[in-house]
This record gives structure tokens, sequence and C-alpha cells, in this order.
């Protein structure tokens, strides 16, 4: 007994000391991953994107919301562009909304994929007006942004993402009724409209890396 006693103790002690480790691994592995889930819309002051943010909702503070976990829009983005048509685009899965205190209007945005031979991508806003942004393009009004952008994606994405534009859609209903949205205005729009869909390109791991320079908004003349 006296052999065999101290082996017991010795895997007994071995074994829980596994435990212990793959409990504490996977507690330190769920914390990261749950850190990660709003990378999207996370907004910390002083960013430009906060210094835009709060411009357009015209408030200090404002309350964020997570529509779509990271791992759950780069996962909707994968399928939809291995499975797009020639014409129309996917269905964009929402990323993030911003909601100034005791009001229900907000900026959200939603990104998704266009054929590059849609007519989707053709200016379609009457009184929106026509922009360049570092080789993304699109339009935006009062109340609505569209920027297209090409995202080179690796492996077994590379051909179906040269035929398509990475579009970003955002909503500001946070405008809704105002007369006073001038081209400043729009241009700062779209300025955070090209942030946050600079954190789905790189979530998405895009080898061109489109939107990696600061947004520089050139608003084109009406055709």
């Amino acid at each position: 007994m006296r052999t065999s006693g101290p082996d017991v103790f010795t895997v007994l002690a071995r074994s829980t000391a596994a435990v212990l480790a793959v409990l504490l691994l996977a507690s330190c592995t769920e914390g990261v991953s749950e850190a990660k889930i709003d990378d999207l819309c996370r907004i910390t002051p002083a960013s430009d994107e906060a210094v835009l943010l709060q411009g357009i909702l015209r408030a200090d503070g404002f309350k964020t919301f997570v529509t779509n976990r990271t791992s759950r829009v780069v996962e909707t983005l994968e399928r939809d562009l291995r499975e797009i048509g020639p014409t129309k685009e996917t269905f964009p899965p929402s990323t993030c909304a911003y909601q100034p205190p005791a009001q229900t209007e907000r900026a959200s945005f939603s990104v998704g994929w266009v054929p590059r031979t849609s007519t989707y991508v053709e200016p379609s806003m009457s009184d929106g007006g026509q922009f360049d942004v570092n080789g993304a393009f699109g339009e935006s009004n009062y109340f609505l942004t569209k920027l297209f952008v090409r995202c080179d994606m690796p492996g077994d994405l590379a051909e179906p993402s040269k035929a398509a534009w990475l579009y970003a859609k955002a909503s500001y209903t946070v405008n809704t009724g105002r007369t006073d949205i001038d081209q400043a205005a729009k241009d700062r729009q779209t300025a955070l409209t090209y942030l946050m869909a600079r954190r789905v390109t790189d979530a998405l791991g895009c080898e061109n890396k489109p939107l990696e320079k600061p947004p520089v908004v050139k608003p084109l003349p009406a055709p």
C-alpha cells in the first residue's frame, strides 16, 4: 500500500493540475474572444470616429449597439461572396449603430457585396452627391451614404472578389427633417462611413488594404 499510495496521489495531483490548466486556458481564450466581439463598433474617446460621430449626431455622448459580432459579419460576407450572382447585390449584414441619449434616431452601418456589373453601383440619389475617397467611391445625401471599394480576398475567395465591390451603407436618420445638411456635413458622413468600412476590410483581411490611408473626401462634379 505504501508503494502504490504515492503513485495514486501523484496521478491525482497531475490530473487536477491538468484540469485547472485547461480551465484557465479556456477562461483566458473566452475572455479574449468576448473582448473582440464589438471590435467593429467600439469607438474610443477623441478618435477620428468619435469626433465625426459626435458632429453628425450633434451630441457628446451616444449609445452603441452591436448588431452582429465580428466573427458573424466575416462569416456572412465570406459565404455571400461565394454565392453572389452576376447582377444583384447581397443582403448586407448590419454591423453597428449609434444613438444619442433620449433619441430614437441613429447612425447605422451595414456592409455587403455587389457585382461590378450591377446597376446598383450607378448613382441613384436624386439629391445626392458623388465622391471619391482614396480610390473608393460612391454617393451621399442628407441621410444615406453608399461607399464601394475593391477588396482583394485571399485563398479561394480571390477570384470572386475580383468581380465584386465590397460596399458599405450608412443610414443617418438623425438628419431626418433637417434642411441644413451642406457639403461639409455630407463629407463628414462619408469619412465616417469610410472609417467604419475599414474595420470590416481589416477583419476580412483584404490583401490590398484598400482603406488604410486616412479618408480624404473629394466631392465629384455632377455628371
